[in-house]
């Protein structure tokens, strides 16, 4: 095989697998949103508020499931390339049944300390009953949220992405009609958003689960003896995009509490149409990022580091390409997408100050990608700690230093440019740990 058909076969299935991954990503995102959107004009901006006060609890229960996720996917992946089926099955087993378990721990903890929680989001009096019908009806649907999810990264890994996006998409088509029904028709507000999402999760669990008791399914459910230390040997390499998801809750709430006293409620309202879009954005460059992951494990599996670190070129051009894409239209069409949220004609004041806003925000999307691709190239090869590095620095020391910094010296302006600042200085920290790595790799082989 000459290295032109080989190289044209793994962009192939390297592109099978990163529209499958990106498009899964947007369907979790488009849960969200949605919600948002029917919330929005059905029942108002302060319902609207709620909904993104409320997120940070998803983000962390999601974070944790993504640390298994990924976690479980890379191992299994490098497993099947050395040709350990048996490994492989061990460590899916293993992964479901604990996030099944950590999921129901999460939702107990939810449902008995639920007001607290609220209160500790940064729930307002005019917020709080909100807050609190919305999380209360959807933490009960967490398990399903989060092992859903878990299943999903492994059919891909399974060799089924293109199933795993049709399962996902049947899913988020399902809360577009429940929440159409339950919040425009039959008006049961914002309890009616919750429920619509959360009965599309269940919907998407039952199916992956369905896959893989059958005998399509490469994976499968074996008996295993239960350890903490095969477990936590595979979250390990999942820890980088659990705390990238898990930045994404914390740069909420950092958000939300700065704008309530800088803003008022009005900011974080502004915030929560941004959000959603940044997430959108987010969770593009995750899902390039989760579509190159077992190809990389895979291909570092058989020790063929020329065909991973193709595929790594592949996914930054395909990330920086995105990343211009979105930066682009923020800048200069960012009505359409606020508009869907905010009424011009009820508002005209929060709309003109949520589309500059956006402008402004829309910086941040520029070095995003190159940040999240390179983090999950260290994850994939198996080297979890720069890749927690960047992880950490860029979702939560860097972003709290600099909105803090920026709101002391330019205000509200400083909070929308804050984003930005901070993505341009993890840029920089992944850069710099990339050319080490390979200053190392090229020790290595003159040695």
């Amino acid at each position: 095989m000459t290295d032109l058909t080989m190289k044209k076969n793994i962009q192939k299935t390297y592109f099978r697998y990163i529209l499958s991954s990106v498009a899964a990503m947007w369907v979790f995102t488009i849960y969200t949103m949605v919600d948002g959107m029917f919330v929005a004009r059905g029942v108002g901006p302060t319902a609207l508020a709620a909904v993104n006060i409320s997120m940070p609890f998803v983000n962390v229960a999601f974070a944790l499931g993504i640390l298994f996720a990924i976690g479980a996917s890379t191992k299994a992946s490098v497993y099947r390339g050395q040709g350990n089926n048996d490994k492989a099955n061990r460590i899916f087993t293993s992964s479901t049944i604990t996030v099944f378990g950590l999921s129901l721990i999460i939702a107990a903890a939810g449902l008995l300390n639920l007001e607290r929680v609220a209160l500790m989001l940064g729930a307002t009096d005019a917020t709080l009953e909100y807050v609190k019908d919305y999380l209360g009806i959807l933490i009960l649907f967490i398990p399903c949220y989060m092992t859903g999810y878990h299943l999903e990264v492994l059919m891909k890994a399974d060799g089924y992405p293109q199933k795993a996006i049709l399962v996902a998409l049947a899913g988020a088509a399902t809360n577009i009609v429940l929440d159409y029904f339950f919040v425009m028709v039959f008006h049961w507000g914002i309890s009616g958003a919750a429920i619509a999402t959360g009965a599309s999760q269940l919907l998407t669990l039952v199916i992956f689960i369905s896959h893989f008791l059958s005998r399509k399914a490469t994976y499968r459910f074996v008996r295993i003896r239960w350890t903490l230390r095969e477990n936590l040997s595979a979250a390990k390499l999942g820890i980088s995009d659990c705390v990238t998801e898990f930045s994404v809750g914390v740069v909420t709430f950092l958000f939300n509490n700065t704008l309530v006293r800088v803003s008022g409620d009005e900011g974080v309202v502004i915030y929560t149409v941004i959000s959603y879009v940044f997430q959108l954005i987010l969770m593009t460059m995750m899902g390039l990022n989760q579509g190159m992951q077992p190809l990389v494990s895979y291909y570092h599996g058989k020790e063929e580091t020329a065909v991973h670190r193709y595929l790594l070129r592949l996914t930054l051009l395909c990330a920086s390409i995105a990343s211009v894409v979105a930066f682009v239209w923020g800048v200069l069409y960012p009505d359409p997408v606020v508009a869907v949220f905010i009424d011009s004609g009820a508002d005209s004041v929060l709309y003109e100050r949520a589309v500059d806003a956006f402008k402004l925000f829309s910086f941040a999307f520029l070095p995003l990608g190159v940040v999240v691709t390179l983090m999950g190239y260290f994850t994939a090869v198996e080297q979890p700690k720069p890749a927690m590095a960047i992880s950490i620095c860029r979702g939560m020391l860097f972003v709290c230093v600099s909105l803090i910094v920026m709101t002391l010296l330019f205000g509200e302006t400083g909070i929308w440019l804050s984003m930005a600042v901070s993505e341009t200085v993890a840029l920089i920290l992944a850069a710099t740990l990339y050319r080490r790595k390979l200053r190392l790799s090229l020790g290595k082989i003159l040695s």
